[in-house]
């Protein structure tokens, strides 16, 4: 097929492509204003002890215990994963949250483990003052799960969970570059629509 074949499909179909790029841009118009309204928040979550060795002697045990430490991070980084604890965080906040899914809850935070004693907890919320109050709920959480953990350990240096260096930030979305994504996407996909058209009518 020659080019001047693919353009009179086209013009032929021409309003199969402006009604795509229409429906296209307007999609991304709305996702964007969605998207617009979202909150996000990056706190860090900090493994340390409750208590030390209080000897002057040599510490053979101290690679045993990062060793812990990182096995540690790792629980923690399952925990915020686990659809249970999130409902937990929610409820601890005051954040309904009857509408999410399984999935929903098991997505809401990407944790991270940045070190041995260090995780990167990330999550969106629908306000300022919701991402705030989640913030403090990971760490009350966090930490009564450690406690249980705690309760039936033997080594005196007690895991603790402590959160810092919170930052919310309000989505932002660039509109001109999300409607030149859209628009080409639409254009690419209204051409497809033209050509399955032009085909599908000449076997009929």
């Amino acid at each position: 097929m020659e080019l001047r074949e693919y353009y009179k499909i086209l013009k032929a179909n021409v309003s199969v492509i402006i009604y795509t790029v229409v429906i296209a841009v307007v999609i991304a118009y709305t996702w964007s204003v969605r998207a617009a309204q979202i909150y996000n928040a990056s706190l860090l979550l900090n493994i340390s002890r409750t208590e030390t060795q209080l000897t002057a002697d040599y510490r053979y045990d101290q690679f045993y215990r990062l060793q812990a430490d990182d096995k540690f991070s790792e629980t923690v980084v399952s925990w915020l994963a686990s659809p249970g604890v999130s409902q937990d965080i929610f409820t601890k906040a005051g954040i309904n949250a009857d509408q999410k899914t399984m999935r929903d809850f098991s997505k809401s935070f990407q944790a991270e483990k940045m070190s041995s004693n260090l995780v990167s907890v990330k999550y969106s919320a629908e306000t300022n003052d919701e991402a705030a109050r989640i913030a403090p709920a990971i760490e009350s959480i966090l930490a009564d799960r450690t406690k249980s953990l705690n309760s039936t350990a033997k080594d005196p240096d007690w895991f603790q969970v402590d959160s810092s260096d919170l930052i919310v930030l309000k989505n932002t979305q660039d509109l001109r570059l999300n409607f030149g994504i859209a628009a080409l996407a639409g254009l690419f996909l209204g051409a497809l629509l033209a050509f399955g058209k032009h085909y599908i009518s000449d076997e009929e």
